[in-house]
């Protein structure tokens, strides 16, 4: 059978790079096409003549998925199509109500998937029977559960190649992406993983990671076969076993030795998980800030982290060498613009190097987008038709501060590099008006943060933004 995937954005998703070699396995083929690198899609993706589209979305696209799934299906009504991802998972009934969507695929799909498939081929068009796989039957929606999680992640490797051959400007990018892990021991309340533990519950084991061995030679395997000056290893948490950190660490030196960055959680950074990365040859920790506001970030983000710890393990890390990106929110419920001004000082005080900043976005039907409707902050029947598409635009929250909020937002990382004008930066945020200025100053900022953030030359930071800028 041939299946192709279909995504929004331009970025090598990781469960369709799972999903590919599992499929490719068991005979199938494999293909993808991104919507926003074809000038015509719907055009392409008729010409590639799939027997099944399989769409992965994030939430932020659920109107993008409306849009596309009944012009597909009209296109080509004897194909059927499938939505996985993120958002399918956390709200399979909303996908599945969507014009020109057959089946919903709810979890990870390594295991219901080709099971799911093998009956498509054998001519049953019902997934009855196949845990997490959901459809309409005799008009009346079906879900069968959450799919079971794979345990064990060595079992299939990242099919790049689905990307890499199709998609030249992710093939040349000089940082390539990887995960070693899948899931996450905090609850933090702006966070999936606190959602999807819920989901998850009876499908096994949450928290899986590969075999360092296992995830050396996939590191490997694409150094030899595409080249890279710099690795992200962009898990939810990358740094929190000390023994398959350092045993990991000690293989990528002698195996490996390409600078890298790699996410952490300042309650599980030590003094031996710093040394073992600076010795691998980290170059960066990123690990979330997220608020100045302790009471903030513990009482309404369900993040139990002080000032203190934050400020331990920065120079923990800053003693190693190891220079810091930290990821922080603005525009957060019961946020004052004082209490933005501390995110900044903060960092200031931890000596990061770069501030990785968002807007605060909440997802219908989640703990703190029910807060936020109780506080009126969002009206009573918030949904996602309500989720603007970028996590840097603006905020969805009813407040009259929330332009100068977000403008703050847009200047903080140009206050953190250039301190001794970080007044004039913050009177502008708080008494100019003009959202494009402030998008533009923001890029500016992203500009300076991706350069040296990544150590890529001034050249390769353009060509990345480039490929990324419609996520913008």
């Amino acid at each position: 059978m041939k299946i192709c995937f279909v995504q929004k954005q331009l970025f090598p998703y990781f469960g369709i790079m799972s999903l590919s070699d599992v499929l490719k396995q068991q005979g199938h083929e494999t293909d993808v096409l991104i919507s926003a690198s074809e000038p015509d899609f719907t055009s392409k993706l008729r010409s590639l003549k799939p027997d099944l589209v399989c769409f992965s979305v994030m939430s932020t696209e659920h109107r993008w998925l409306k849009k596309m799934s009944p012009e597909i299906k009209q296109l080509m009504p004897q194909v059927p199509i499938v939505v996985g991802g993120i958002h399918a998972t956390m709200y399979p009934m909303d996908v599945l109500k969507l014009d020109g969507v057959d089946y919903v695929c709810q979890g990870e799909g390594e295991v219901a998937f080709p099971s799911f498939i093998d009956r498509l081929e054998r001519g049953e068009g019902s997934p009855k029977g196949v845990q997490g796989m959901g459809c309409y039957e005799n008009g009346v929606p079906t879900l069968q559960g959450v799919a079971r999680l794979p345990t064990n992640l060595d079992s299939f490797k990242e099919d790049r190649a689905i990307y890499y051959n199709r998609y030249s400007e992710l093939r040349n990018l000089d940082q390539k992406i990887f995960m070693s892990s899948r899931g996450c021991p905090f609850d933090c309340a702006f966070c999936s993983n606190s959602f999807l533990k819920k989901i998850f519950k009876t499908a096994g084991r949450y928290i899986r990671r590969k075999s360092p061995r296992f995830f050396i030679e996939e590191i490997k395997q694409c150094l030899n076969s595409y080249g890279s000056s710099t690795f992200f290893f962009c898990d939810d948490l990358f740094v929190f076993s000390l023994k398959w950190l350092e045993e990991f660490c000690q293989l990528y030196k002698s195996e490996v030795n390409v600078p890298f960055i790699c996410t952490g959680h300042a309650k599980t950074i030590k003094e031996r998980h710093a040394k073992a990365l600076a010795e691998a040859g980290c170059h960066t920790v990123s690990f979330g800030v997220e608020t100045g506001n302790e009471r903030l970030r513990r009482t309404v983000l369900n993040k139990n982290i002080t000032n203190q710890d934050l400020l331990r393990c920065s120079a923990v890390l800053k003693n190693k060498g190891i220079e810091l990106q930290t990821s922080n929110m603005f525009c957060l419920p019961d946020e004052t613009i004082e209490d933005a001004v501390s995110t900044i000082d903060l960092n200031i005080r931890m000596g990061t190097n770069y501030m990785f900043t968002a807007i605060f976005l909440p997802f219908p039907g989640t703990r703190i987008a029910e807060y936020c409707i109780k506080k009126n902050l969002l009206k009573p029947d918030y949904s996602f038709d309500d989720l603007p598409e970028s996590f840097v635009r603006g905020s969805v929250l009813l407040r009259e501060d929330k332009e100068i909020l977000a403008n703050i937002h847009k200047v903080a990382h140009l206050c953190l590099i250039f301190p001794k004008l970080k007044p004039l930066f913050l009177f502008l945020a708080k008494n100019v008006r003009s959202k494009h200025l402030f998008f533009y100053i923001y890029l500016v900022n992203t500009f300076l943060r991706y350069n040296k953030e990544r150590k890529l030359t001034y050249l390769k930071t353009i060509k990345y933004l480039w490929t990324y800028r419609k996520g913008y």
